[in-house]
């Protein structure tokens, strides 16, 4: 994924975290609303081509602080260029 796009997706993908966070709903919804938001995670981090920018590192923190998973590949990918740059 080009660069910019993932940095439109992942700032709408941050929004969506943060909304669930603060969301009433009954414990279907919200799973469903969770199982969608994850498929989106999965979807977007297999298509970063940078890791090195800095949307991707926003998204990875704030995914697990709100429990979502993170492809263990992912986290290591990040974590050997988080301070390269």
């Amino acid at each position: 994924m080009e660069s910019r796009a993932f940095i439109k997706a992942a700032a709408v993908q941050i929004e969506k975290i943060q909304r669930l966070q603060q969301t009433i709903g009954t414990a279907d919804e919200l799973q469903s609303t969770r199982e969608n938001i994850q498929g989106e995670l999965n979807q977007l981090f297999r298509g970063l081509q940078n890791p090195t920018l800095p949307s991707a590192y926003r998204l990875r923190d704030t995914a697990q602080r709100a429990g979502f998973w993170v492809d263990p590949k992912v986290l290591q990918n990040l974590a050997a260029l988080e301070y390269i740059g």
